[in-house]
């Protein structure tokens, strides 16, 4: 198989707190020989994210994490790592599409289904929602990222600013 996931050589973040699902996705991942690491919450993965800043060249993230929403996770990967390319999971049928969740794969996602949003998120070829968070709110995580260099700070200024974000859920 010689798929440009292969090309790439890198590491991949799991996130998702259901350790079935990441069971289930783990061999999917194997097939394109991509080395994983996993996580459960999103505070997980932005403390591996940031103690491994240039390890991570994709994160597969559910949008149901227990603490910090897999939006919010998102929002962050996407303005302080945009080099991280983003495939969304979801459990949630989706009657109406939200502009994050258009490029969600349903869980559990088939073999063919992951195939393809990984090639085409390593190529560049998804399109990255417009930023849910306010101006200011962006502005304030920069800011506060300028400063600290950390993540989770960061992400908690985002959710200050983000619509149905609870910023002291963590």
């Amino acid at each position: 198989m010689n798929s440009p996931v292969q090309r790439q050589g890198r590491l991949v973040l799991l996130i998702d707190a259901d350790p079935a699902m990441r069971a289930t996705v783990r061999p999917l991942l194997a097939r394109y020989g991509l080395d994983l690491v996993q996580a459960r919450t999103g505070v997980a993965a932005l403390d591996l994210v940031q103690r491994m800043p240039d390890s991570f060249r994709m994160a597969v993230v559910s949008l149901e994490l227990p603490g910090m929403s897999g939006t919010l996770l998102m929002e962050t990967l996407r303005l302080f790592r945009p080099a991280v390319s983003i495939i969304c999971l979801t459990a949630v049928e989706r009657v109406v599409v939200t502009a994050e969740s258009a490029n969600c794969i349903s869980k559990p996602p088939s073999p063919a289904e992951l195939g393809s949003q990984m090639g085409d998120a390593l190529a560049g070829a998804l399109p990255a929602p417009a930023p849910r968070a306010r101006p200011s709110a962006i502005l304030r995580a920069q800011a506060e990222f300028a400063v600290s260099g950390d993540l989770l700070g960061a992400a908690r200024e985002l959710a200050r600013g983000m619509p149905d974000e609870p910023a002291s859920a963590w």
